[in-house]
C-alpha cells in the first residue's frame, strides 16, 4: 500500500509544506495583529468574507477556553507538543504510507506547530483573524493553521475511505480469481 514516492521526495515535500504552511501563518498573524487588533472588521463579499481580529484562549472554536490556566496549558500546549511529536515520528518513521496520508499529516503537523508557536511566545493564546459566512451561517474565527489542520484532517478521512475501498476491492478480486481458479472436480 507504499506510494512509489521516494523518500527523498517526501522529505522535500514535508519539509516544503512546514515552510509554506507556518511561514504564511505566523505572517498573516503578523499583519492581523498590526492592522487589525483595536479596528472594525472589515467586510467583502456582500460581509461573506470577514477579516477581524481574535485571541482565541481555548481550542478550535474556542473549546475550553473557560478551563483553568495551567489545565488550558497541559492540554493545548503540552499534550499537543505530544500529538505533533507522534505525527513527526509516523512522518519519519512510517514515511513509507500511502501519499495521500504523508500530506494529510504534513498539514496537521504544519498547522499545529503554527498555533503552538502563537501558544508559546503569546501566554496561551493564538491569534485568530478569519471568518466566512452567508448571513446568520458563520463559522468561527479562524487562522491559516486552522485552515492547514481542516484540510488535513479532511484530507485524511478522504484517504481512509478511498484506501478502505481499495482494500475492499483487491479482496473481492482475489476472492473471486480464487474461486476462478479452482480445480474442476
Amino acid at each position: 500500500m507504499s506510494s512509489s514516492v521516494s523518500k527523498a521526495t517526501r522529505y522535500t515535500l514535508l519539509i516544503a509544506c512546514l515552510l509554506f504552511c507556518v511561514g504564511c501563518d505566523q505572517y498573516t498573524k503578523k499583519i492581523a495583529v498590526e492592522k487589525l487588533k483595536y479596528e472594525p472588521p472589515l467586510t467583502y463579499l456582500n460581509n461573506t468574507f470577514r477579516m477581524e481580529y481574535a485571541e482565541n484562549t481555548g481550542a478550535f472554536l474556542s473549546v475550553g477556553s473557560r478551563l483553568s490556566k495551567p489545565v488550558r496549558f497541559f492540554l493545548l500546549v503540552v499534550a499537543n507538543a505530544a500529538f505533533l511529536i507522534l505525527v513527526t515520528g509516523m512522518l519519519v518513521f512510517r514515511w513509507q504510507m500511502p501519499l495521500v496520508q504523508f500530506i494529510a499529516l504534513s498539514l496537521l503537523l504544519a498547522g499545529g506547530i503554527g498555533n503552538l508557536i502563537d501558544r508559546v511566545f503569546l501566554n496561551g493564546i493564538v491569534i485568530d483573524f478569519l471568518n466566512i459566512g452567508f448571513g446568520p451561517l458563520r463559522t468561527g474565527i479562524f487562522n491559516v493553521a486552522d485552515m492547514a489542520i481542516t484540510g488535513g484532517a479532511l484530507l485524511m478521512l478522504f484517504s481512509w475511505f478511498f484506501t478502505k475501498d481499495q482494500i475492499e476491492q483487491k479482496k473481492e478480486q482475489a476472492n473471486s480469481e480464487t474461486t476462478t481458479s479452482a480445480p474442476a472436480e
